[in-house]
């Protein structure tokens, strides 16, 4: 029949360990205490001089304390592997692939590699065109036409990112926008000439106020 329920994780788990080699016990070679508390012996696995012991015969567990059913000498390497207390998690292995829709980090993020922000590209704008800020960060688009950037509504406050304008073939491709938009001097003005390319930086102050850099204009090859 079909599993039912919720979808089964990788699961990866890590078991607790302690050494009492060379604890003289009370009573000696017989009675010590765990580090970690058990319901029985099956909870966990005892080793004399790597050798595993069979529990309920020799050796008895409950709460803190374990009882040897046999001597164990302060010389004997002898120590504790709590199975019952195995913690799984679901830590992928490395170069592992995946999707994370939502993710909040409490302390410090290192990451391996840069971070690179979804970029939204399109070679045909004209007219009414809306900027999807939650889906993308920077937006790459060649100007077809004129164009009115209209007000989103998905931006969110401290999004940072770029818009790349780009004139097609005839150039003269002008830019307007709604009032969510403010610029310095409250313009903003790109190149004219055909095939340039400008980027305007961007950065959300607000909702509903998205501060759009000085474009840097005419973008060229370096000779």
């Amino acid at each position: 029949m079909p599993y039912l329920g919720n979808p089964l994780a990788f699961a990866y788990s890590a078991v607790s360990y302690q050494d009492l080699t060379g604890v003289t016990g009370s009573p000696a070679k017989r009675g010590f205490t765990l580090s970690n508390a058990v319901l029985n012996a099956n909870e966990i696995e005892i080793f004399v001089n790597n050798v595993r012991q069979e529990p309920s015969v020799a050796y008895t567990a409950g709460g803190t304390t374990l009882t040897m059913l046999g001597d164990v000498e302060t010389t004997d390497d002898f120590y504790v592997v709590f199975q019952g207390m195995a913690k799984q998690t679901v830590s992928p292995a490395a170069s592992t692939n995946m999707s994370i829709t939502d993710l909040t980090v409490s302390g410090d993020l290192t990451l391996g590699k840069a971070v690179q922000g979804k970029t939204f590209e399109d070679t045909t704008n004209s007219g009414n065109i809306t900027l999807d800020f939650d889906t993308y960060q920077n937006f790459v688009l060649t100007l077809t036409g004129a164009v009115v950037l209209i007000n989103p509504g998905t931006e969110v406050i401290g999004q940072t990112g770029f818009i790349v304008f780009i004139q097609d073939g005839s150039g003269n491709r002008g830019l307007t926008t709604g009032n969510q938009f403010f610029a310095p001097g409250g313009a903003i003005t790109l190149s004219t000439a055909a095939n340039s390319i400008d980027v305007v930086p961007y950065m959300v102050q607000d909702t509903d106020k998205i501060l759009l850099g000085t474009p840097q204009l005419a973008f060229t090859a370096l000779a």
